[in-house]
C-alpha cells in the first residue's frame, strides 16, 4: 500500500480552516465558553486550554520560539496525556477567555510559521521530531490540531446550539 504523501501548503490550509471553525464555534458560544459543559467536565475555555498544550509541543518539537508552558516547565517525570491536559486546564481555570483565545493563536501561529518552513518532503519525513517514531511529520502535526480539534468544535458548537 502507497504512503499517504501531504504537502506543506495542505497543512496550513487545514489548519486555517480548523482554527476558523473552533474560534468562530467559541465566539457562538459567547459568553458561555467560560461556564457552559461542552463536554466531560470542560468548558470551551478548557477545551481551548487543552488544545494550547498540544499544539505547544508539536511547534516546540519544530523548533519554534514558544517558551515552555508554566505547566511544563514544572513538572519531573512523564504525566501521561491525561495528566497533562488536566495541568493545562487548570493553568487557565482563573485566566480570562480572551487571554486563552490569545494564547492558542500565539501557539498556531509559532507552529504555522515554523511549517511554512518546511518542504513538502520535510513534511513526510518521519525523523522530524524526536518523539514521532515513524509518523510523518504532518501526521504528527495532523493528530494534535486539524484531525484533533473538530470533535471539541462540534461539541462547542452543539452547546452553542443548545443555549442560543
Amino acid at each position: 500500500m502507497k504512503e499517504q504523501r501531504v504537502s506543506t501548503a495542505e497543512v496550513l490550509d487545514s489548519i486555517t480552516r480548523e482554527r476558523r471553525r473552533l474560534k468562530a464555534a467559541v465566539q457562538a458560544l459567547g459568553d458561555r465558553a467560560t461556564t457552559a459543559k461542552v463536554t466531560e467536565g470542560w468548558t470551551a475555555k478548557d477545551a481551548v486550554a487543552h488544545m494550547i498544550h498540544w499544539a505547544s509541543q508539536i511547534a516546540f518539537g519544530m523548533g519554534a520560539k514558544v517558551p515552555p508552558p508554566a505547566w511544563v516547565v514544572e513538572v519531573t517525570g512523564r504525566p501521561s496525556g491525561e495528566e497533562w491536559n488536566r495541568r493545562a486546564v487548570e493553568h487557565y481555570r482563573e485566566a480570562p477567555l480572551e487571554r486563552v483565545m490569545a494564547d492558542l493563536d500565539r501557539v498556531v501561529d509559532a507552529l504555522v510559521e515554523r511549517i511554512g518552513l518546511r518542504t513538502n518532503d520535510e513534511m513526510n519525513a518521519t525523523d522530524a521530531i524526536p518523539w514521532g517514531g515513524d509518523q510523518p511529520l504532518w501526521q504528527q502535526i495532523a493528530a494534535e490540531t486539524y484531525q484533533h480539534w473538530p470533535a471539541h468544535s462540534a461539541d462547542i458548537e452543539r452547546a452553542a446550539q443548545v443555549t442560543a
